[in-house]
């Protein structure tokens, strides 16, 4: 039984690994794309490309590692079906259900695995790559504002530099139209003009130096000039221009005891803490996803008739898209309070696992492996 155990935990482990590798980079290939015009910035190095994947990394693989472990038992068990090779270790006393502990110890660690993950390194992660990115949009901004050219990426914000020299990025006559205020707009000319991107956060400071700022009201016919020494223009990044950062996602930054506490405040403060609550369980129901997709996929690969590894793909595919679409309705409902939150968050995995164990009662009771 060892080296059946060993033989097994070899047919599914191998591709487990190949398909996270797989996965891990064509997630990290379609974030990137989505992303282009951050990443793609004068400012970016492959350093930061570097710190951008160890940020991700947790969040790519709790989307990678269920439905690499799906794939992993139906092309893995499949194959050995396929083979004949459960043909024969039937006929050596072996049936479907001793077959199943393989699948399920495997899927036992990697629920713990995306139980810790979820619970810590996804959300550091997602809550670094927040902070990264908007760091890497102001540095873009120093190296994207080009001589003579109107620089418009900032919203609601015109950029318009004569020249632009030196290391530092210095700008020499310059505009800068604001219409953040529609009622009032803001121009301001200066001589010279600057980025100032120590300051930390979710701000982007426009130093302006020795110029004048006009302002027109639109509703009366009052206009205003002052003029300064220096000046300086704040521009919140997740305002102004949250709408280029693609890597967010708020409650999956907060770790399960900050969702509680989230809860709890809203609560207190008259608000709905059912979100939080129900983020919170998703996660749960989430990282328990290899348990139930060895329950399901364990009678499907070994009970499945000959139809090559196409076959394993579209039950993969059919299986993911099942569960994450059960996962979003129950969701909702939890939200609405049709279903207890609890249970909500579990019966995706409830009703995968019921069609496991049926599946696996039609398996063993043909006695027939095919």
């Amino acid at each position: 039984m060892k080296l059946l155990a060993r033989y097994l935990l070899k047919e599914l482990v191998i591709p487990l690994g190949v398909w996270v590798a797989f996965l891990f980079l064509l997630l990290f290939v379609m974030q990137f794309l989505r992303g282009t015009d951050v990443l793609l910035g004068s400012a970016v190095t492959l350093g930061d490309l570097g710190q951008l994947l160890v940020y991700l990394a947790p969040h790519f693989l709790m989307m990678a590692l269920p439905i690499a472990f799906l794939l992993a038992i139906l092309l893995g068990l499949g194959r050995l079906s396929e083979d004949r090779e459960l043909t024969a270790l039937q006929a050596l006393g072996i049936g479907p259900v001793q077959l199943l502990a393989g699948p399920l110890a495997i899927g036992a660690v990697l629920a713990a695995m995306m139980l810790v993950i979820t619970s810590t390194f996804e959300p550091w992660g997602l809550t670094g790559v927040k902070e990264f990115v908007a760091e890497i949009i102001k540095k873009n901004v120093v190296g994207d504002v080009k001589s003579g050219v109107f620089y418009e990426d900032l919203s609601d914000l015109t950029l318009y530099a004569e020249t632009v020299e030196g290391e530092d990025r210095r700008w020499t006559n310059v505009l800068l139209h604001d219409d953040r205020e529609r009622s009032a707009p803001l121009l301001m000319l200066s001589r010279t003009g600057q980025v100032n991107t120590n300051v930390s956060g979710q701000v982007l400071t426009l130093v302006l130096g020795d110029g004048e700022a006009h302002r027109a009201n639109r509703g009366s016919t009052s206009y205003a000039v002052v003029t300064f020494q220096q000046g300086e223009v704040a521009v919140g990044v997740e305002g102004s221009m949250g709408r280029r950062n693609r890597f967010r996602s708020p409650k999956e930054e907060l770790t399960p005891s900050e969702l509680l506490q989230a809860a709890d405040e809203a609560e207190r403060t008259g608000g709905d803490p059912k979100p939080f609550l129900m983020a919170l369980h998703n996660r749960v129901g989430h990282a328990l996803a290899p348990l139930s997709f060895a329950l399901l996929g364990t009678p499907l690969a070994i009970g499945r008739r000959q139809g090559g590894r196409a076959w394993g793909y579209l039950l993969t595919l059919s299986g993911y898209v099942l569960f994450y679409l059960l996962m979003r309705l129950f969701e909702q409902m939890g939200q609405q309070g049709k279903l207890p939150l609890l249970v909500a968050g579990q019966l995706a995995n409830v009703i995968f696992c019921a069609a496991g164990v049926v599946a696996m009662y039609r398996v063993s009771r043909s006695g027939t492996v095919r």
